[in-house]
């Protein structure tokens, strides 16, 4: 599936109501698959576009719809990916992705993260070399361990739709078992809400503790 049928689907996803599907894709014949909860469905969508020797190319789009909580805390799009079978590839590359808001706020960054497993990082080299965009955020930073990647610098407005990868490709190195239990890990999406809209969740939490302590 190529960028602008993808973005189609994304736009389709959007404007209507889709039938729910199984949150799961067997990446090619990679030795992956990719799960979600079904409260996803209709939400996420990865489709692959090639296995290599050695690595399987991806393309995903997530469309975030809830705001941020009382914290200032946006819910976040957590995808699995589990190894089926071996031998499998050693590199989850994602070439395109797409990201929808559709959450009532403005996000001024973003975070990726991978969890549950010692055997997944980003390759910063490879996707700095690949010459991977972010805009319209200009940051881009990975933690010492390359378990998370931030993003920010920039915004993305409610309504709005971001193209992470629109050139480039985002490298996740994977250790693949060879016998069972295979490697399993999550890579989470969170946005970051502006810090107006921190603010006033902030003050609307007081307000509400004030009247719980009046009553």
């Amino acid at each position: 599936m190529g960028r602008l049928a993808l973005g189609t689907l994304l736009a389709l996803t959007v404007c209507v109501a889709q039938p729910a599907h199984a949150g799961t894709i067997v990446l090619g014949d990679s030795g992956w698959e990719a799960i979600w909860d079904s409260s996803l469905d209709g939400l996420v969508d990865i489709a692959v576009d090639a296995v290599t020797d050695d690595a399987v190319f991806i393309e995903k789009s997530a469309q975030f719809l809830q705001g941020p909580n009382e914290a200032g805390l946006f819910p976040t799009i957590p995808i699995v990916f589990r190894q089926i079978a071996w031998p499998a590839v050693s590199q989850i590359i994602i070439n395109d992705e797409i990201i929808s808001n559709s959450t009532g706020s403005d996000w001024t960054g973003f975070r990726m993260e991978l969890l549950d497993s010692g055997n997944a990082t980003f390759n910063s080299a490879s996707t700095f070399g690949s010459g991977f965009t972010t805009s319209p955020f200009s940051n881009q930073t990975f933690s010492d361990d390359l378990t998370v990647f931030n993003v920010d610098g920039g915004v993305v407005a409610d309504g709005g739709i971001w193209f992470p990868g629109l050139t480039g490709d985002l490298y996740i190195d994977v250790v693949p078992s060879q016998q069972a239990p295979f490697t399993l890990f999550t890579l989470k999406e969170t946005p970051v809400p502006e810090p107006a809209t921190v603010v006033l969740l902030a003050i609307g939490a007081c307000a509400c503790i004030r009247r719980r302590r009046a009553a």
